[in-house]
């Protein structure tokens, strides 16, 4: 955050068509050897024991920081395809990355996110075009989905658990996501608010919670963030920097008006109500890339009305 905060004061100084380039290259790549590390022996799980199976000890879910990015990658396959930040092979390939990375995790948060995105932009400007992407981008979403449910058996019993038992009415979202899960968060929470934890934050050895062993191979772990971005900079560090944080965030809204970066980052702080996503991933540097992007292309148009003498 302190990072993505000078970018947002100082500036690029860079180009910003290089840096955007060198950003799409370096997510595909972790995409890449992400899913190549589910049939190779790849040492990049720093905690899993030599020869273990990693969609076993991944419970069937893509282990891949960068897959939010499938917003931004749906974003930019459906929208603003005639900006120079969307043109291009390698935006269609990350963009393409992204979103099968982020279907791979079954992150339930992010796949309705995603759903609600692609029919906001279906409905912002609708035309035939536009659908028909949408539609061929849905089969292929399918496809995938499907193939993994059809291929793996760890990544089925994933499927089964997290999203059939809802959607078959088995279970209740509140049973799966708040009952023996996010319940002992909350309680956690509010134990730490009211003992004044919440002034300068808790002292960094101090975990918020005690994470109880829920399978086989866990193990009872100290808990030092929560699943709420607001929860974990309030408990960590206190007021003050959560309400600079947030106003920060304003401001970026305030300042822009581009399409784009307001859908990115209202899908990305609505994420951060359920994931910590604001303070421990990438999404903070996404949303200032993507609002110097955004701001570059203002400036290109300006600076081209310029020379017409407009």
């Amino acid at each position: 955050m302190f990072s993505s905060l000078i970018l947002i004061t100082q500036g690029i100084r860079a180009d910003i068509r290089i840096v955007w380039n060198t950003l799409l290259f370096a997510i595909s790549a972790s995409v890449i050897i992400s899913v190549l590390s589910l049939v190779i022996n790849l040492p990049i799980y720093y905690e899993m024991e030599s020869g273990a199976d990693v969609l076993t000890e991944t419970r069937g879910r893509l282990g891949n920081a960068n897959f939010f990015f499938g917003l931004i990658g749906m974003y930019l396959l459906i929208q603003d395809r005639n900006n120079w930040y969307s043109k291009g092979k390698l935006v269609k390939i990350t963009a393409i990355l992204s979103i099968f990375a982020l279907i791979l995790t079954f992150n339930r948060t992010f796949l309705a996110l995603l759903f609600l995105e692609t029919i906001f932009l279906l409905w912002v400007k609708f035309d035939a075009k536009k659908f028909r992407k949408i539609v061929s981008y849905g089969i292929l979403v399918l496809l995938i989905f499907f193939g993994a449910y059809s291929t793996n058996e760890t990544m089925r019993n994933q499927m089964d658990k997290r999203i059939f038992s809802i959607l078959l009415g088995e279970q209740s979202i509140a049973e799966e996501t708040i009952e023996d899960n996010r319940d002992i968060i909350y309680s956690a929470v509010i134990e730490k608010v009211t003992s004044g934890y919440y002034v300068v934050g808790l002292p960094f050895k101090t975990p918020i919670f005690t994470w109880p062993p829920r399978w086989s191979t866990d193990v009872e772990r100290d808990i030092r963030v929560t699943d709420t971005s607001a929860f974990t900079i309030l408990l960590r560090y206190g007021i003050i920097p959560l309400l600079l944080s947030l106003l920060i965030l304003k401001q970026l809204y305030s300042f822009s008006n581009n399409l784009f970066f307001r859908t990115i980052l209202i899908l990305y702080l609505i994420a951060s109500l359920n994931l910590d996503i604001i303070l421990r991933l990438n999404s903070i540097l996404f949303i200032a890339l993507i609002f110097f992007i955004t701001r570059a292309q203002i400036h290109e148009q300006n600076s081209i009305h310029s020379e017409d003498g407009y």
